[in-house]
């Protein structure tokens, strides 16, 4: 049956760039297969009324999936590190478990009021969770295998140079502190 959905080649297209890239939104979607919104937003509705996708709603983004490559867990988690600043937050605090805020602030170059509005997202998915050290609260990732595991598996699909440096160090020295 789902053979007979995606025998249209713009719907085969759609589907294998989400099956590599799980989260995408529609305007990167649109922009990767060089579509226009409208002939996404069509496919990308047909495929999910018949539940060959799932999306997820995240902030401004409806974000896409397979629907049974990924779990709902790993959707929550795929939705946020498609997103540059909690994906440095998840890197950093990755390399560097108990960080503080003033240290992530640091390392990621945004405002404290940014990365409080980012740490509060990740706290409330469930990715990271605060550790009070006195007065100061530490940070670290909830499900570091898990976080580990869908960044090496996605690797090629964040372009982003913290993401491949992290993949390369994890690959060939196992673990950090």
């Amino acid at each position: 049956m789902k053979e007979e959905y995606l025998a249209l080649e713009t719907r085969n297209k759609i589907y294998n760039l989400i099956a590599n890239s799980p989260g995408l939104h529609k305007r990167e979607i649109a922009r990767e297969l060089d579509m226009s919104l409208s002939t996404i937003d069509y496919h990308l509705h047909y495929l999910e009324r018949r539940n060959i996708l799932t999306s997820r709603q995240d902030g401004k983004y409806r974000r896409y999936f397979i629907s049974e490559k990924i779990s709902a867990e790993d959707e929550k988690i795929m939705s946020l590190l498609r997103q540059a600043t909690p994906r440095k937050i998840v890197v950093f605090l990755l390399q560097n478990p108990r960080a503080i805020h003033k240290e992530i602030c640091e390392n990621v170059r945004k405002a404290p009021s940014t990365i409080s509005f980012h740490i509060k997202k990740l706290i409330d998915a469930g990715v990271i969770e605060e550790i009070s050290l006195g007065k100061e609260k530490a940070y670290v990732v909830r499900s570091k295998e898990k976080v580990i595991d869908l960044l090496i598996t996605y690797k090629s699909t964040f372009l982003d140079k913290a993401v491949d440096k992290f993949v390369d160090t994890w690959s060939s020295f196992g673990k950090f502190k």
